[in-house]
């Protein structure tokens, strides 16, 4: 069931300086209150008269003037712009481009890793490392958005964007949630493909600092590109690459359907070579703590230090003020008119 939201409700004010146009009115308001009408009688007119029967009150006479307060209010308010999902968002000339490279290749269903006690595949802890890596860079804790943009980048034997660069955490990590093991037609390990993917991604955005981080369990056995040259690639654009090899460095054997079959250890030299081109680092994982803890230490050298900042994420709610405002200012003046007219 889709949520109503109360018009009347906001977050913040686009001006919030407009409030003191509330002085004029709070005057007026109290000019009207205590001064009379020197040489004129305060009457109905004759047919109010003849509905009403009676002689107007004096707190009755009272309502245009508060109709009219009421109304004038509410436009000053719709003046101060309320806003709704005002979010800050930090200036772009501080903050990090960041490409995730994660390997979903068959030998990522290795379950040689445990998670609260629990055997789990090289892929599903990568994933948990990966939301805590997002989760980290967040602005606020329980916000949505982060200061980073942060895209995702899949391979096997082919490379591909899961996520493009957002800074929608959100849509982030329901993309990485939604990532799974390459199908059978498209097994191998293409890091060279997926390093210059991402590579191609970075040297199109505007940002000062950029950041490939890059996870395999194998060797590169697949694409025309070679991870060394790929490497080079991110150097000439300026772009660090983190490598994580995730596993053992020796050969391990897998269950593919009822056949043992033997994965390619990590080429660790290769990994290290990448990421000492480009100014990066090279981290081996070969259980849960030691993955995560790659992940956070990358997150922790590459710190974005914010001192400026604008704003985004937000719709304008000034509408129900100007309506209703108005609407009350124009009542205050048909109420005074038709039953509370000043005749001379």
């Amino acid at each position: 069931m889709r949520q109503l939201i109360d018009p009347f409700i906001f977050g913040s004010l686009g001006h919030p300086w407009a409030l003191l146009l509330m002085i004029p009115v709070v005057l007026l308001g109290l000019f009207e209150a205590f001064s009379g009408a020197p040489g004129a009688v305060t009457i109905s007119t004759g047919s109010a008269l003849a509905r009403l029967g009676a002689r107007v009150s004096r707190s009755w006479r009272a309502v245009p003037a508060g109709l009219r307060m009421l109304g004038l209010s509410l436009l000053v308010l719709a003046m101060a712009c309320p806003l709704n999902g005002y979010q800050v968002r930090k200036d772009r000339s501080g903050v990090i481009d960041i490409m995730l490279c994660v390997d979903v290749s068959g030998s990522m269903q290795q379950a040689d890793f445990v998670m609260d006690g629990v055997p789990r595949d090289r892929l599903y802890v990568t994933k948990q490392a990966v939301r805590n890596f997002i989760d980290s860079r967040r602005e606020r804790q329980t916000g949505r958005f982060g200061v980073d943009r942060v895209g995702l980048v899949l391979f096997s034997g082919i490379a591909w964007t899961q996520c493009p660069l957002t800074l929608d955490y959100d849509i982030l990590e329901k993309a990485v949630e939604d990532s799974t093991f390459a199908p059978q037609s498209k097994q191998g390990t293409a890091i060279g493909s997926a390093l210059g993917l991402a590579v191609r991604r970075l040297s199109q955005t505007e940002a000062k600092s950029k950041v490939v981080v890059l996870l395999s369990d194998g060797r590169n056995n697949r694409g025309e590109l070679d991870p060394l040259t790929a490497a080079d690639l991110a150097k000439e654009y300026n772009i660090r690459v983190y490598t994580i090899g995730a596993g053992s460095p020796q050969p391990t054997t897998i269950q593919n359907g009822i056949f043992p079959v033997e994965s390619e250890p990590i080429d660790e030299d290769m990994l290290k070579k990448v990421a000492g081109t480009t100014g990066g680092r090279y981290y081996l994982a070969t259980d849960t703590a030691a993955l995560i803890g790659a992940y956070k230490e990358i997150n922790a050298l590459e710190t974005t230090e914010i001192d400026l900042g604008d704003y985004y994420e937000f719709k304008e709610a000034f509408m129900p003020y100007l309506i209703l405002g108005a609407l009350l200012t124009v009542l205050s003046v048909i109420v005074r008119r038709s039953a509370f007219e000043v005749v001379p």
